[in-house]
């Protein structure tokens, strides 16, 4: 059995007849037929284009996935054409190819290559070669762009939780390093909220994994839905999440641990197979800098050990780290405040 997902796994080779584009550029509308005879096996799509501005407007608006051009052109040559497509942003990949009819073919050819021509034939052309390298080129930018899609795949991986859809903690601890090193350049500070869901393992026990792993869904979103410009949401692990909130003073820390903590108490999570199934989770709270707390790690422990207290006084509460107390603030309604020492 392959280790690699589906998607990863080896694909069957690229089939020349897929949906494909070809732009077509000369001022001969006698040479424009003979190029799209040449290789209508291998486009679906034909664009012409009789001179350089009604090709570069072509260009934009088709998205073409391969251009054919004549040097010697009104106006705008095959040279322009080339180095402008060459100057966007979606046409740094497209491959081109490049006519000469004139006896300058050597110089011609050098300089279409040296604005970025992928390919350059003489006219008159043979057309069993001008197909052959057409496809020859069609086949490798079509390679190229499925590397590309797999790549961005591979680096969204690499930084997402699999399950929410969220960010993962190493992206997050990553994110959030250079956001303390912001804070610490500019003097404003960084808390970190870490939410933990209650009883959790009853949830699984009660219902099974797959319910867990629904809850799991269904609060990463909802936590991203209403979490507020600039702040930082991760999975961080298990059943916990995990917040950056930037230039956030305690007060304003507790305040928003109070609004995420009323907010998962009061979102229903049960369902059809899950009936009367309710969730509240519990959130510790810190703030960089204070005493204790110069690095990511360390702020990331003292939102545990505040999470950890919020948990061992009756859960469904928020609580603030202090370590000038050597304790935390604890909430469970705006109204209750009490000091309460961490051993």
């Amino acid at each position: 059995m392959s280790i690699f997902p589906l998607k990863f796994r080896r694909r069957p080779a690229i089939r020349l007849d897929m949906p494909a584009k070809v732009l077509i550029v000369d001022d001969s509308r006698q040479s424009r037929t003979a190029i799209k005879e040449a290789v209508r096996d291998i486009f679906t799509d034909f664009i012409e284009a009789g001179d350089g501005i009604t090709a570069l407007k072509a260009f934009i608006g088709e998205a073409p996935s391969l251009v054919i051009t004549d040097v010697e052109m009104p106006g705008v040559n095959g040279y322009r054409l080339v180095s402008t497509i060459r100057g966007m942003n979606t046409g740094g990949d497209v491959p081109i190819i490049m006519f000469s009819a004139t006896r300058r073919a050597l110089k011609d050819r050098l300089a279409g290559f040296k604005l970025g021509t992928s390919d350059f034939l003489m006219k008159p052309f043979d057309d069993a070669e001008l197909a052959a390298r057409a496809g020859c080129r069609l086949k490798t930018h079509n390679l190229i762009m499925e590397l590309r899609e797999r790549n961005a795949l591979f680096e969204k991986l690499t930084v997402t939780d699999a399950l929410t859809g969220l960010y993962n903690r190493r992206y997050f601890l990553d994110a959030a390093n250079e956001q303390m090193a912001l804070g610490l350049r500019h003097g404003f500070k960084i808390a970190f909220m870490l939410i933990g869901i209650d009883h959790f393992k009853t949830v699984n026990d009660t219902w099974g994994r797959q319910a867990g792993d629904d809850v799991l869904k269904k609060l990463g979103s909802l936590l991203n839905s209403r979490r507020r410009k600039g702040e930082l949401l991760a999975r961080h692990g298990a059943e916990e999440f995990i917040i950056c909130l930037f230039n956030t003073a305690p007060e304003k820390a507790m305040l928003a641990a109070q609004r995420f903590r009323r907010l998962i108490s009061s979102h229903a999570f049960s369902s059809i197979h899950h009936p009367r199934m309710h969730i509240t989770a519990s959130i510790g709270a810190a703030v960089y800098p204070q005493d204790g707390v110069a690095v990511v790690d360390e702020l990331v422990t003292a939102a545990g050990s505040a999470l950890f207290r919020a948990k061992k006084e009756g859960r469904d509460r928020a609580m603030l780290y202090s370590p000038s107390i050597d304790g935390c603030i604890s909430r469970q309604t705006p109204h209750s405040v009490r000091i309460l020492k961490i051993s």
